[in-house]
């Protein structure tokens, strides 16, 4: 007996022991195997920086020429408004290579010290020399003959990665064009020049551990906003005339609204979003659409209509788009226009600063006829929660392993870190604190990872449930008779850069029409000025939120920083919208 009770124990010990062991050996494996990962991700990047830094060295050399002439006259060229600047092209005044070279020359410049170009794309003076060629050859010029123009990092072009800021996506160039640069290109332009982003495209900070952070043109610890940051900042800096981006929640609007430049997001399949990497890989409910930026909005109206003029984009590169051409008659009508406008929501409040820039639009509007209608966003506490929830909807699963062994960007480490990954249950005991002492940040919060949609079924019911949000809205729309839009983009100007990570109920502006699915643009108003600080800081911004706190600290020493209004319009009338983009420029100009 006594030796069976012996023989017992010693195979529960062996077992004990064997599954120990089985334990320590799966946990060294997984964790040579993560190290292995590890190092090859470093290297990864590593080898990728090197080949952009020769890359960049070669170009430096071919660019160097210490002629006052070349120099004078690069400077020129790249001061030149778009209209001159194609006059003097088409008319052969200038060539291709000229002013590819200036803008090349002025994009290095501008990146040495901002840090917003990934790439230059080393074909680009291939395709300016074989312009020439064939304008020297037969006398004919596309509308764009010439024109440089930058991308975003997620836009395709044959040979390059698009990395959204992820080692993950290093050494998978594109193996064709998106659709979109490929329809500019036929237009005779020539993309120049890639542009950074954040890490995963879902921040509206610009920095990743592949490419480091990017600066604000106009104050360098500031963020220039994203994932569309880069672009912004170049266009902003005299580096491009135009530039493509993408938006999924704000991702062209808030740049460009951060950098002072003009920008359009448009309705979906309006303008071809075919070769773009998306940020949220079968998001549904939430689409991804391409956008535009340049320094004024005729720029904007320009390549709207050469892509949209007869369905040219649908015809020739994406037949997946609505067949809805470009309707002169919508944008040059001159009937004067039934404006809504608002200058906070009740979700989330402005600065001074941002509610002024409202007030002038208002003004410089009704000045020209234009009637103005007060309008209220409703509910759109609701509208970032469904957005965060519909990005996330698979748990934050696609993210999770896109990151999977890499740096996690400091500011997406709030989200990435803590409200992706902490457990449902550990949220919900959170949730009572964070409504108490940032109750904006709430639904921000609890949204991430999807947990509302952990289910098909909750999905569905979340998309009727976005739906009947817009029929109302809709219906309050048409209630008033209204033809356009205006109000903030971004509850502050450009952030510090530090702070990004812990704004994102600032950016419900933006994302409330990623939600509705409207297009909307960006129009440079105004600058932070001293009065707004006054008003900021002796009662004008005075809330018990502690994401409203931190928005009155990285607003203050804010001055001369741009404030945009945006200009939102109904689902497939861009031209509506560019118009109205039109008339507010001329009106702040003058």
């Amino acid at each position: 007996m006594q030796f069976d009770d012996s023989a017992k124990w010693l195979w529960e010990s062996n077992m004990v022991l064997m599954l120990v062991g089985l334990v320590l050996i799966y946990l060294t494996f997984t964790i040579m195997e993560y190290t292995t990962k590890r190092r090859l991700m470093k290297q990864k990047i590593s080898y990728k920086l090197d080949q952009a830094k020769k890359n960049l060295a070669k170009l430096e050399e071919e660019l160097d020429n210490n002629e006052n002439s070349v120099i004078a006259k690069r400077r020129h060229i790249v001061e030149f408004p778009i209209e001159e600047l194609l006059k003097k092209l088409q008319a052969g005044e200038l060539n291709c290579i000229e002013v590819l070279k200036a803008y090349q020359a002025k994009a290095l410049d501008v990146t040495k010290e901002l840090n917003c170009v990934t790439e230059f794309i080393a074909e680009a003076e291939e395709w300016a020399k074989e312009l020439d060629a064939n304008a020297a050859a037969t006398g004919k010029r596309k509308p764009l003959h010439g024109l440089p123009f930058s991308v975003k990092d997620n836009v395709s072009i044959v040979g390059y990665d698009c990395t959204a800021g992820i080692s993950k996506f290093i050494n998978q160039s594109a193996i064709e064009d998106a659709a979109l640069v490929s329809a500019i290109r036929s237009l005779g332009a020539i993309p120049f020049c890639r542009t950074n982003v954040p890490q995963t495209l879902l921040s509206f900070g610009c920095s990743n551990p592949i490419w480091g952070s990017t600066k604000n043109p106009w104050c360098k610890d500031r963020t220039p906003g994203g994932s569309s940051g880069g672009e912004a900042t170049l266009v902003a800096a005299g580096g491009s005339l135009l530039g493509i981006g993408s938006d999924i929640g704000g991702s062209i609007r808030i740049p460009a609204a951060f950098c002072g430049v003009f920008s359009i997001k448009p309705t979906s399949l309006r303008l071809s979003y075919k070769g773009f990497r998306k940020s949220a890989v079968g998001c549904i409910g939430i689409p991804s659409v391409p956008g535009i930026l340049a320094r004024d909005s005729k720029t904007v109206i320009l390549l709207c209509k050469l892509l949209l003029d007869d369905g040219y984009i649908r015809r020739y590169f994406d037949p997946d788009l609505l067949p809805i051409p470009w309707n002169e008659q919508m944008f040059t009508v001159s009937s004067k226009l039934r404006i809504g406008y608002y200058e906070e929501c009740d979700y989330f409040p402005c600065t001074p600063g941002v509610r002024r820039a409202i007030r002038i639009a208002k003004q410089k509007l009704e000045a020209l006829g234009h009637e103005l209608i007060p309008f209220l966003p409703p509910r759109v506490d609701y509208v970032i929660s469904s957005v965060i929830s519909m990005f996330y909807a698979d748990q934050g699963r696609y993210v999770l392993e896109a990151l999977s062994v890499d740096d996690i960007d400091p500011l997406l480490a709030l989200q990435i870190k803590i409200a992706l990954k902490l457990p449902h249950p550990v949220k919900q005991m959170i949730r009572p604190l964070l409504s108490l002492i940032a109750p904006r940040l709430a639904p921000c919060f609890m949204a991430a990872a999807g947990h509302q949609y952990r289910h098909s079924y909750q999905l569905w019911q979340g998309v009727l449930k976005q739906s009947e949000y817009k029929a109302n809205f809709l219906s309050d729309w048409r209630n008033l008779n209204l033809d356009i839009c205006i109000g903030p983009c971004f509850a502050c100007p450009a952030p510090l850069a530090k702070d990004t990570g812990r704004l994102s109920p600032a950016f419900a502006y933006a994302c409330l029409y990623n939600f509705l699915d409207f297009p909307a643009g960006i129009v440079p108003v105004t600058k932070e000025t001293e009065q707004d600080q006054l008003m900021l800081l002796n009662g004008g911004y005075d809330f018990r939120d502690l994401v409203c706190k931190l928005v009155k600290k990285t607003t203050q020493g804010a001055i001369g920083l741009p404030i945009p209004v945006q200009v939102i319009g109904l689902p497939y009338q861009e031209e509506v919208v560019l118009r109205a983009m039109n008339i507010l420029e001329s009106a702040i100009q003058n």
